[in-house]
């Protein structure tokens, strides 16, 4: 199976690292009880991460997913989930907007600006593609809508791991 994440080009000169999603790690994302057995019944197989992080002036994070589910209804499961569950996923105050990017449909999540000096602005993105989820999140100076969708874009950012 494919894992379709962000090739390391797509972020010039941001270091990265990859791993391996186990339904342990998706459980982590949110503070709730059975998410692990959720990620399970919804038919989770497998998935990948890669991290771009560093000194970049117009973006500190990048966080690119590829979740690999049994069958369309799981991936739309997990992805309903998130919408009813975004508090727990990103945070009080978290804003939500329908989401489309090269045909697939999802959702864009902006979380709530925090009270720090140098706060950065932050974008999710997660849409489903057939039993698969593509998860993208940037943050940084320069980190908009638009580049949210522009990095989402299959024929010219991703990787097969």
């Amino acid at each position: 199976m494919e894992m379709h994440v962000l090739a390391t080009s797509a972020v010039p000169g941001m270091p990265s690292t990859t791993i391996v999603l186990t339904i342990g790690e998706l459980a982590k994302d949110a503070s709730i009880p059975g998410l692990a057995s959720n990620i399970a019944s919804w038919g989770y197989k497998d998935g990948r991460q890669r991290t771009f992080q560093g000194p970049l002036h117009h973006l500190t994070l990048v966080v690119s997913r590829f979740l690999a589910f049994r069958d369309d209804t799981g991936a739309h499961r997990f992805v309903a989930f998130m919408v009813t569950n975004s508090g727990s996923y990103f945070g009080t105050g978290v804003g939500m907007h329908r989401l489309m990017a090269q045909g697939r449909s999802g959702w864009m999540f902006t979380p709530a600006p925090c009270a720090c000096h140098l706060a950065n602005p932050a974008f999710i993105g997660v849409l489903v593609q057939g039993s698969d989820v593509v998860w993208l999140e940037i943050n940084g100076p320069d980190a908009t809508p638009s580049l949210l969708v522009r990095l989402l874009d299959p024929r010219r950012s991703v990787v097969a791991i």
